[in-house]
């Protein structure tokens, strides 16, 4: 079929890469295992046999009753079958004919793959090499902004052997310090869904990880994890079960006893832990990894839907394997850099921490910001707390919660100074503001405080104004709505936008959306603005998708569309973009977080601490 041992490789890395089907891995083990099982096989088949073969046609197999065995329903993804083996008389064009052994891998069922027995196979076979690669399974954006480790043991036993052995006593103290510090272990199924959908974590969320299957997992990790009720996930390969390694080694009997505890999941580690996955053909990688996940499923009676690479080592053609598999998450690892989960490139590639890096790592444990406010609400409760994120080189210095007002200062002043004698937590420069004199509060636009006051702006700029955010505030709610300079520079006008009489006690003109409506705003929204496209120092507030609001500024210059992806990155609803450049300003229980003096303002966005705080629950 063959000319050349080119059009093979082509054939065979299509079908591994192309397709990312698991129907198409099996056309590749039948066209890979040609020539080496021909000889071993041939004399078992009759003639008879053989030529029905050459038929497409085989007197006892019914494909129906088959079909899960083979994972050819695009409905579950993951083979039930063990190594299949192919003989080299057929025809791509006719028919793909091969031997399988089901089960217990060693009664031999014979097959025919046709175009009537398995259509899906047979086109994905013809088709393969049309097929388009799916991409990798892709960490949600939100997630990514969260800091969740997963430390990594290996042997636990009396007396260590290697550096990174641990002692019961040592995993009890490590267990003692997770409960003081307050981190959260969280499972690798909750891990997934946050991956997966953006869902936030539990406070300070850690996952415990043990590797390869000892002896002391049972006898000392088991116990101390019921103790202190922590999950953990343990990945084991096959090969470890038959207890003949220099180590320890866990039975089957108490591996399904962990597999039958809420509290543990199995994930696989491969059948014989080579070192190395990148080094082996594609034959040895069916079997390290698919049947692997087979003989675990089969054994324990359990879905199995996590991998780990033995020593953290693949690339891209070992990662096809494990999503063809149908492996929804893989864990690696690399001691020259350890990482974040959110830091990880995918979900097939899933960084780890040695556990000696448990009370560094640990300290940064966070995860993530509230969920989404489904009905579009508003949560002016939260206690009152400061995030640094760095996402893309840029730092990034968010406040959230309390209650959202704002201060119209008699003068310019520093933003500490202006909340100093205040009840508010943290404030963050607001709207632009005249500079025609040092000590002017006058505004670019018009503007309210806390129920004071309405000042109109000025009758000759305000229609430059025109479609920039309308900040409107309530004791219930913030809306942000296009300016009009014809409409909103009165009270009445204002008022008007009140749907529910609530009364507005703030009102200001910000600079431009970064983002509405949950989206990143594009470059032509921005209009005239100012060097709106020029790295700077900005400045910005808003609604997060959880009804809290934000205040922030970056610590570093970035462009205004890179500062909305990034915020909506973070979950933001709505952001406004506030007075930036030199005026960029923010202040945190009295101290400024600005590395300069900048520019003295008139006007803040506060934070005042919610009535809960009020109440003792405190801030964070």
């Amino acid at each position: 079929m063959f000319s050349t041992s080119s059009k093979w490789v082509s054939f065979k890395l299509a079908l591994c890469f192309g397709s990312g089907l698991m129907m198409a891995i099996y056309s590749l083990i039948l066209v890979n295992l040609i020539n080496r099982d021909y000889h071993n096989n041939s004399n078992k088949l009759t003639d008879s046999q053989l030529q029905k073969e050459n038929k497409c046609q085989s007197p006892t197999f019914e494909s129906s009753n088959y079909l899960s065995k083979l994972g050819l329903s695009m409905a579950y993804p993951s083979p039930k079958s063990g190594t299949i083996l192919a003989k080299n008389n057929w025809n791509l064009g006719n028919c793909l004919n091969g031997i399988i052994s089901v089960s217990n891998l060693t009664n031999t069922q014979k097959i025919v793959i046709s175009p009537t027995t398995f259509p899906e196979l047979w086109k994905a076979a013809k088709n393969s090499s049309q097929a388009v690669a799916k991409p990798f399974p892709q960490i949600h954006e939100s997630a990514r902004a969260a800091k969740v480790p997963i430390f990594m043991y290996h042997d636990i036993l009396p007396r260590k052997e290697v550096f990174f052995d641990v002692t019961p006593e040592e995993l009890e103290n490590h267990f003692k310090y997770i409960q003081k510090q307050g981190l959260t272990p969280i499972s690798i199924d909750l891990l997934l869904d946050h991956l997966q959908k953006g869902n936030p974590l539990p406070d300070q969320p850690i996952l415990l990880s043990f590797d390869d299957g000892y002896g002391g997992h049972f006898d000392y990790v088991y116990p101390l994890l019921k103790k202190y009720n922590y999950p953990a996930v343990f990945s084991v390969y096959v090969k470890k079960m038959e207890g003949k390694t220099a180590r320890s080694s866990l039975t089957w009997e108490q591996l399904q006893q962990l597999a039958d505890d809420p509290l543990v999941t199995i994930a696989s580690h491969t059948i014989s832990h080579p070192r190395d996955l990148r080094e082996l053909s594609d034959d040895e990688l069916f079997q390290e990894v698919i049947m692997s996940k087979e003989i675990l499923e089969e054994r324990l009676g359990i879905p199995i839907k996590y991998f780990t690479y033995p020593e953290g080592k693949h690339d891209a053609r070992v990662k096809q394997w494990a999503t063809a598999t149908g492996y929804e998450m893989a864990l690696s690892m690399d001691n020259a850099k350890e990482i974040f989960v959110g830091e990880s490139p995918d979900l097939l590639s899933i960084g780890r921490f040695g556990q000696s890096q448990l009370q560094v790592a640990s300290l940064e444990a966070w995860g993530g910001y509230p969920g989404e406010n489904l009905d579009g609400g508003f949560d002016f409760t939260a206690s009152i707390s400061k995030r640094e994120h760095n996402i893309n080189g840029v730092e990034i210095i968010i406040i959230k919660g309390g209650k959202p007002t704002t201060i119209h200062a008699d003068s310019r002043y520093q933003v500490p100074e202006i909340i100093a004698e205040t009840e508010a937590v943290a404030a963050v420069d607001g709207a632009f503001f005249s500079l025609k004199y040092l000590d002017s509060n006058v505004m670019i636009g018009p503007v309210m405080s806390q129920g004071g006051k309405f000042v109109p702006g000025n009758a000759s700029e305000n229609p430059r104004l025109s479609g920039r955010p309308l900040v409107l505030i309530s004791d219930k709610w913030v809306k942000f709505i296009p300016f009009d300079a014809e409409i909103h520079n009165t009270w009445q006008g204002v008022a008007r936008e009140s749907d529910d009489n609530e009364f507005i006690t703030d009102a200001f003109v910000g600079a431009a959306w970064l983002v509405k409506d949950s989206m990143a705003q594009p470059y032509e929204s921005f209009g005239n603005l100012f060097d709106f496209h020029v790295p700077r120092h900005r400045a910005f507030w808003g609604i997060h998708r959880s009804g809290q609001p934000m205040i922030g500024v970056s610590k570093n210059p970035v462009d205004s569309m890179e500062l909305g992806k990034i915020l909506q990155q973070l979950g933001f609803r709505d952001a406004v973009m506030l007075d930036s450049g030199a005026s960029t300003s923010l202040a945190y229980k009295g101290d400024s977080l600005v590395g300069y003096v900048p520019r003295p303002v008139p006007h803040v966005v506060v934070l005042l601490p919610s009535v809960s705080s009020w109440l003792g629950d405190g801030q964070e």
